[in-house]
């Protein structure tokens, strides 16, 4: 019997260390392909002076987005790698964030740590640095740039704007910020048929490169089809609720029968995804309700299809958590072009959660200490069970 049971707890030994060196293996053979998009981009768009740093990786970390299905919606699997990497010199200390979404490199963030961005070329005004720029991310091998670059022509950066050119906007913002100092933003919005598609944003600090959201691979634009107007998509929401949506509260009690102030609801052009990246547009549309019900929940949000009128997705709003869709770009200026365009007001893109850096190994040691602490623990209730 007793040989049996050291057979046993050297077997189980056994998996525990085959387990552990496979995890690390999994782990680290994810790293290549998308690594290699990362140097590349960091040798070849990167505007920092890359002789005077040395850069070493210093975090990976992957998320995993399980798939998600429930009967509003369906959540399509999402792959999502993020990237740490410390850019040290004797005068200035940077960390880059890259995020690398289903293969494809979305997101540069760099942050100064100590003292200032050594860039690898000095530039009169800030036009010329953002062209620098995409002059180097196309050569990375991105899409095409041309017409963001057209549109950088004589603009000026230095204020809060809106450039219309053909079916393509640009908004500019600049701010000043404690850790950043002055910063300018630069978005690219695909607008059709008054929906707008974020499909490019880029910021520099202090007129250094900071900062580069690049979604137009990764989400493409599908059937931009608008058939449901404001009016009916507020409508069918308002039918909708009546007809159909309840939630739970604690206990077993549902609430239900809610009534709307129709004159703070809003209604509003975005894109968002279903099933796929593609993107397509919604009605996104806030129904304020006259009082306060169960749950301090203030209003209902819906989101239409604005192609086929089907409702997507339905949720209560808890109060303080509601921020009501406003009109802007009052002030825009449309450039020469050759296609005309509509414009209609649009919410500010959201802003994706990207998961915070950690390091490789760690999470590698945490998972193999716990499949160890689960077995030693089962081994352990086997022995004295035997031993009963």
């Amino acid at each position: 019997m007793r040989k049996k049971l050291k057979i046993l707890v050297v077997t189980t030994t056994l998996v525990i260390v085959i387990m552990a060196f496979g995890t690390t293996s999994i782990a680290k053979s994810e790293i290549p392909t998308s690594q290699q998009k990362v140097e590349a981009f960091t040798e070849m768009a990167l505007p920092i002076d890359k002789s005077q740093y040395n850069i070493t990786l210093a975090g990976y970390f992957v998320w995993d987005t399980p798939d998600i299905e429930d009967v509003d919606r369906q959540l399509d699997n999402c792959r999502r790698e993020t990237y740490t990497y410390l850019c040290l010199s004797d005068q200035s200390e940077l960390r880059l964030n890259y995020v690398v979404e289903d293969g494809v490199l979305t997101t540069c963030f760099v942050s100064v740590r100590k003292g200032q961005v050594l860039t690898d070329q000095t530039y009169s005004k800030l036009n010329d640095a953002v062209i620098g720029f995409f002059g180097k991310y196309q050569n990375f091998g991105a899409a095409d740039t041309s017409e963001m670059q057209n549109m950088l022509q004589n603009t000026d950066l230095t204020g809060n704007q809106t450039f219309l050119s053909g079916d393509l906007k640009l908004k500019i913002s600049n701010g000043d910020y404690p850790f950043t100092g002055h910063q300018t933003t630069l978005k690219w919005y695909r607008v059709i048929n008054g929906c707008e598609y974020l499909e490019l944003s880029l910021s520099f600090a202090n007129d250094a490169f900071c900062n580069l959201k690049d979604v137009r691979e990764l989400y493409p634009i599908g059937d931009a089809t608008v058939n449901i107007s404001k009016e009916q998509a507020i409508a069918i929401a308002m039918q909708y609720i009546a007809e159909n949506y309840t939630y739970e509260m604690y206990g077993g009690v549902w609430v239900r029968d809610f009534k709307v102030n129709e004159r703070l609801t809003t209604a509003v052009l975005s894109s968002t995804t279903r099933n796929s990246n593609t993107r397509y547009p919604v009605w996104n549309i806030m129904l304020t309700l006259d009082h306060t019900y169960p749950g301090s929940v203030a209003a209902l949000l819906v989101l239409v299809s604005a192609g086929s009128g089907e409702v997507l997705l339905c949720s209560n709003q808890a109060e303080g958590g509601i921020t009501a869709p406003t009109d802007e770009d009052t002030n825009v200026i449309v450039l020469p072009s050759t296609s005309p365009s509509t414009l209609s007001p649009s919410p500010a893109a959201p802003t994706d959660s990207v998961p915070s850096n950690s390091n490789t190994e760690n999470a590698v040691i945490a998972a193999t200490v716990t499949v160890t602490a689960l077995a030693l623990v089962l081994i352990t209730l086997f022995i004295k069970k035997r031993k009963r």
